[in-house]
């Protein structure tokens, strides 16, 4: 009895050990046996074809504005081709991408891993630095700053800043005794010119990397404007020299161009703020209103003044006349008087006189002739 139930367990070992030698075999048999189609055929074509991909340029560390690209700065990698834009630099249709590359410089700052792309890489053969960095319809002015004007020397290109104007403001009063402007009066005025203006460099510093922005405070800002702020830099800077002032720079928090631009910030374009131009006409105007209130004053004091040397002509005449007449009623009445004197004198009666004598009229006075005897003559 024994011997049959060891019968039965090595019958029973020697089955299990061909079934597993047996489900061994079709599984290798399976696995080295060609796939079937399956019955949906999109859906396995699917499953086993992977993603098309394209080798594209990127930056192999990160390379900031305005620095040149060496061929340790770019890399070739596989992008997925769906991914891939139109101004990337990819190896199938530019397999020299990296020799033409290198030595361009850098628009904007590009982070390691990113691809690059024509807008962003400057080919200095064209044109100078500072012509590729600007964009299209923009200029290049630039505004006098130093470690007061240009908040201490932290402003770096690629900043956005505020453009400030400090002047003295003049005021004329117009004397209204003379006629001219004899008074003025000052007091000082600062006010924005400009908003959200992008710093290109800081005397001939293009990025931050390019010197220590702790100890180099530069002197020059060449800032980005438009051909018609240009104008009015050029009119603020004028206005600062003239009326003993200076221009400022204001540096705008980044984060707040970002939140108040988003996407759109690489699009900021600088914003006037106060139009120096209708000031300056204003200016002249109030000139021009000063000059003509002065002439019509001038004209007033020469009219008064005519008419004060008439008056004085006239009493002149005045007093000409009266005295005319003065004397005519002097003369009448000393005529009157020696008339009057001589009907008297012939009237009276005549006195014994030992001299003869006759009394004529002369010029309205008397005047007695004698007649004198020789013998009175001798005697005297």
């Amino acid at each position: 009895m024994r011997s049959v139930r060891i019968l039965i367990l090595a019958c029973a070992s020697v089955a299990a050990m061909a079934a597993m030698w047996l489900m061994r075999g079709a599984i290798e048999s399976r696995a080295n046996a060609p796939v079937a189609v399956a019955a949906t055929p999109k859906a396995t074509e699917t499953a086993v074809k992977e993603p098309e991909t394209i080798d594209v340029l990127v930056a192999a560390r990160d390379v900031s504005t305005g620095a040149t690209f060496t061929a340790e700065d770019v890399r070739w990698q596989t992008f997925p081709i769906d991914s891939v834009s139109d101004y990337f630099y990819v190896k199938p249709e530019d397999p020299s991408a990296i020799e033409e590359v290198t030595g361009s410089a850098s628009r904007t700052t590009v982070r390691k891993g990113e691809p690059l792309s024509t807008e962003k890489v400057i080919d200095l053969n064209g044109s100078g630095m500072m012509a590729s960095l600007l964009r299209k319809g923009m200029r290049a002015a630039a505004v006098p700053i130093s470690d007061l004007t240009g908040a201490g020397g932290f402003i770096l290109p690629g900043d956005y800043v505020d453009i400030v104007l400090t002047r003295q403001i003049v005021i004329e009063e117009l004397n209204p005794v003379t006629g001219e402007i004899d008074r003025t009066t000052t007091h000082s005025q600062t006010d924005t010119v400009m908003e959200t203006v992008r710093v290109l460099a800081i005397d001939q510093r293009l990025s931050e990397d390019e010197g220590d922005s702790a100890s180099a405070i530069g002197s020059t800002a060449t800032v980005e404007l438009t051909p018609d702020q240009v104008e009015l830099i050029a009119l603020a800077r004028h206005i600062a020299k003239q009326e003993r002032g200076f221009l400022s720079l204001s540096l705008r928090s980044f984060v707040e161009l970002v939140e108040k631009y988003k996407d759109e910030i690489e699009n900021i374009r600088p914003r006037t703020v106060l139009d120096l131009q209708a000031l300056a006409r204003a200016k002249v105007e109030r000139a021009k209103e000063l000059r003509k209130l002065s002439e019509e004053y001038k004209k007033e004091q020469a009219m008064i003044a005519e008419l004060e040397k008439q008056r004085l002509a006239e009493e002149a005449d005045r007093l000409r006349a009266e005295e005319v007449a003065e004397n005519r009623a002097k003369r009448a009445a000393a005529s009157a008087a020696a008339k009057a004197a001589a009907v008297n004198a012939m009237a009276a009666p005549a006195k014994e006189s030992k001299e003869d004598g006759i009394v004529l009229i002369r010029n309205g006075a008397p005047i007695v002739v004698r007649t004198v005897n020789g013998q009175q003559e001798g005697t005297q």
